[in-house]
């Protein structure tokens, strides 16, 4: 044994790479520390600048109809207007017509016109449009244009909003609302929701640490740095936020993962590390982390891997949220394998076997090492084994039955209105909604685009039906048009007075005609909010028929619809379209890795197939509740009907890789257990039971910092908290502890079977170690069990 033991610490070159890498931070601990702690300050400088950085949800897709529609509006028009808004002014106890009502508007638009960021204004008073007015005699609508790009816009908001306020008098309140009003608003509402979910979260995950670990110091250092990764990451994204617009989304996926993943990974690191300190009896803490990393951190590095790649399909999709979640996601997920890499295993080695340190009363069978053959996972596990098709057709049918209404799943977009309603955003959205028609704050935009010389009779003439046959549908209550214009001036529909309308350097008709006088834009608004599948319907309409229709036989015309509507709608598509590729790719290459890690053709198939099983269940679930509204009431919120359209892919690729975490570290120890013995039943067996504990605690902390995000208030995060939490309970109970042992007991042999010529012809790449420290873990345990039973230790739970 001593023999083994000096081997072992000998630290010699014959060592894997990540034991001599672990040894190494070992033995530099401090120089590491404060490597980190550079790190860390530099990371907490620039986390403001990501934070502060943040936009609401972007819907556009590289290429489509509503992206080449915007790109036309800032091309090809003078004016600076980006963004269409609206000032909605409320007074319960006045009417429009009372002169405090109108001294009260007169002196807002008064406020705003020439305010920064305001490039147009218009009183409601003087605008000779009775439609601004609400028919109870006490709302109305200041049309409001912004300038800018999207974030300008969106930090211009809240200052333009502090502006209404100071300005109320009269008991008449003013509500800047519209697209970017919005999105800053929920910008504000996610910092307050995460801020909650963490003060929730971190401390149960606390609890669930101690409970698994038994004392302080084990269970507080893999949160201590699961919060160090997500700080850092922050930091990383910071940085890059001057040169990438980052969706607030990747707010809470970040953080969600960070603390996740962050903490798991610690987790099995710290689990492995008290194991090694147990065999070496607290001599040679540099080899036991150096064992550590080569073991339980290989599985780490590659799981780690994993997910960054199963992210990485994201980047196929084209649209900018896509490609910012999956950025965001990647640079979070490296971090935190940096983090395990480096500053764990120089932790681990300044706590020595000071990491059982301040034990809790009551848990110190869990600081102890005891039999696992004896616990109850041990059990359950033999009876698996003995019932393999009994347990395993058990739980296909469960997981079936969760799979089911995942078939029914639908695709829609949600502004996020109903999460900020106490916000003056939301606030005024809801009035519009209520007393005027829901569109007028979010209009659908036709950009009629003619390349090959200005607008001429011929394509005014289109032009104008196009807008008649949009005034005509039931759905369209105001279009703004450039035909109506030009009959009013007496000049017809003709290329002069088109040229005409541009001389005027009107900034109102600067929005309607392009400067070359080759493009016209027209402003459509809908009866129903832009998120509404009444609306989706219209657009649905306009492109399939109205448009084709108008312009039939009239060359050289461009029609895009444009807007928020229309957004949505190309997004869905672009998810449709995406999936397939995605889904390749990202199966495609976990195959080949899963394969290289695993060296069987069988387990890599068996391995995407329960991994499939279980997003498809959490899938099915969401479908359940959010979809069909089963859960409602107890996780508080009201169904749309959908689901957020760019969710189901984003969590898809983010389930994947969360699944292979679990999938590899289970593996991966039955390997070393096949390695060692060749008995695929023991190997099962002992895999399941040496991690059945950390994987269930791995899994309870995850449910608990997901579970935590479905109590904010905006609906793609509920969702993608609710989506993630089932998914890990799903994986970690029925896939990991009885469908998987179940079906390689089936398999028997067959697990681990490569043919020898792919066997020569792949590259190797074990996750297992093969030094000494596997001979001596043996060793160690068969003189353990011959010790008399008097000097044992109590058997486990």
């Amino acid at each position: 044994m001593e023999g083994c033991m000096k081997n072992d610490t000998g630290r010699d070159a014959g060592h894997p790479a990540l034991y001599r890498l672990g040894v190494w931070c070992a033995e530099h601990a401090w120089r590491m520390v404060a490597v980190w702690l550079v790190v860390l300050v530099g990371a907490g400088l620039l986390v403001p600048r990501f934070t502060d950085s943040l936009t609401g949800s972007s819907l556009g897709v590289d290429g489509s109809d509503s992206a080449r529609a915007a790109e036309l509006v800032s091309e090809k028009f003078d004016s600076p207007v980006s963004e269409d808004a609206v000032v909605v002014f409320d007074a319960p106890e006045l009417t429009a017509q009372d002169p405090e009502f109108r001294a009260a508007v007169e002196r807002v638009v008064e406020r705003l016109d020439g305010e920064s960021g305001v490039v147009s204004v218009e009183d409601p008073y003087t605008a000779d449009d009775p439609t601004l007015f609400a028919e109870d005699g006490r709302t109305a609508l200041a049309p409001l244009g912004l300038g800018g790009d999207e974030r300008t816009r969106q930090d211009t908001v809240p200052r333009l909003q502090d502006l209404l306020v100071e300005g109320e008098q009269g008991g008449v309140s003013a509500y800047l609302t519209g697209s970017s009003a919005l999105n800053a608003a929920v910008v504000e509402q996610q910092d307050k929701d995460l801020a909650q979910a963490e003060s929730i979260g971190l401390p149960i995950a606390l609890l669930v640490l101690i409970l698994a670990f038994g004392t302080l110091v084990a269970a507080g250092l893999p949160l201590l740095l699961g919060v160090v990764a997500v700080l850092t990451a922050f930091g990383v994204l910071g940085a890059l936020s001057s040169l990438v617009s980052f969706d607030v989304f990747v707010q809470a996926v970040v953080t969600m993962l960070g603390l996740a993943l962050g903490i798991d990974y610690c987790l099995f690191a710290v689990t492995r590390q008290r194991e090694e300190l147990a065999l070496r009896k607290g001599r040679d803490v540099p080899g036991a982390v150096g064992a550590t990393m080569a073991t339980a951190g290989k599985a780490v590095l590659f799981s780690g891997t994993t997910v960054i790649i199963s992210v990485a399909g994201l980047l196929l999709v084209r649209a900018p949220v896509f490609r910012t979640m999956a950025l965001g996601v990647m640079i979070a997920v490296a971090v935190m394998l940096a983090v395990t890499m480096t500053l764990l295993p120089a932790v681990l080695a300044l706590l020595g076997d000071r990491i059982n340190k301040l034990a809790v009363p009551g848990l110190k069978r869990s600081v102890r090492r005891t039999d696992p053959s004896d616990s109850l996972w041990a059990r359950w596990t033999r009876v698996v084994m003995r019932r393999p098709v009994l347990v395993g057709g058990v739980t296909a049918v469960v997981l079936l039955l969760a799979v089911f209404p995942a078939a029914q799943l639908r695709l829609g977009f949600d502004v996020g209105a109903s999460a900020v309603s106490d916000a003056p955003a939301g606030r005024g959205y809801e009035l519009v909604s209520e007393k005027f028609v829901p569109g007028a704050a979010t209009p659908v935009q036709l950009v009629v685009d003619s390349p090959e010389g200005p607008l001429d009779e011929e394509r005014l003439a289109a032009v104008d039906e196009l807008t008649e046959r949009l005034r005509d549908h039931p759905e369209v209550v105001e279009v703004i048009s450039v035909t109506d214009v030009l009959r009013q001036g007496g000049a017809g529909l003709t290329e002069e007075g088109v040229a005409a309308l541009v001389a005027a350097d009107d900034p109102v008709l600067d929005r309607l005609v392009g400067s070359a006088g080759d493009v016209t834009a027209m402003n459509v608004m809908l009866r129903h909010a832009a998120d509404s599948d009444e609306s989706v319907d219209v657009v649905h309409w306009m492109r399939d028929v109205a448009v084709p229709e108008a312009t039939a036989g009239v060359a050289g015309l461009t029609v895009l619809v444009g807007g928020l509507t229309a957004q949505t709608i190309d997004v869905s598509e672009e998810v449709s379209r995406a999936t397939p590729l995605v889904l390749a790719v990202v199966l495609g290459l976990s195959f080949v890795l899963l394969l290289l890690a695993f060296r069987s053709l069988l387990l890599p198939l068996s391995a995407i197939v329960m991994n499939l099983v279980s997003v498809g269940a959490a899938f099915g679930l969401l479908t359940w509740v959010f979809q069909e509204g089963a859960g409602a009431s107890l996780f508080d919120f009201t169904s749309t009907g959908y689901i957020q359209a760019y969710l189901p892919l984003l969590t898809f690729v983010i389930l994947f890789g969360l699944s292979m975490d679990y999938e590899v570290f289970l593996i991966s120890r039955m390997k070393e257990e096949w390695g060692i013995s060749g008995d695929n039943t023991r190997a099962v067996t002992q895999g399941v039971v040496h991690t059945a504990k950390v994987i269930t605690a791995a899994a309870v902390i995850m449910m608990v910092v997901f579970a935590a995000f479905m109590l904010t208030r905006v609906s793609e995060v509920k969702q993608m908290g609710f989506a993630l939490a089932v998914a890990v309970l799903v994986d970690a109970t029925l896939i990991r502890v009885a469908l998987v042992p179940a079906l390689m007991r089936l398999c028997g042999r067959a697990n681990w079977w490569l043919p020898g010529w792919l066997d020569r012809a792949l590259p190797r790449v074990e996750l297992t170690e093969s030094s000494a420290s596997v001979g001596l873990a043996r060793q160690e345990e068969e003189e353990r069990r011959r010790e008399p039973a008097a000097a044992g230790s109590a058997p486990a739970d």
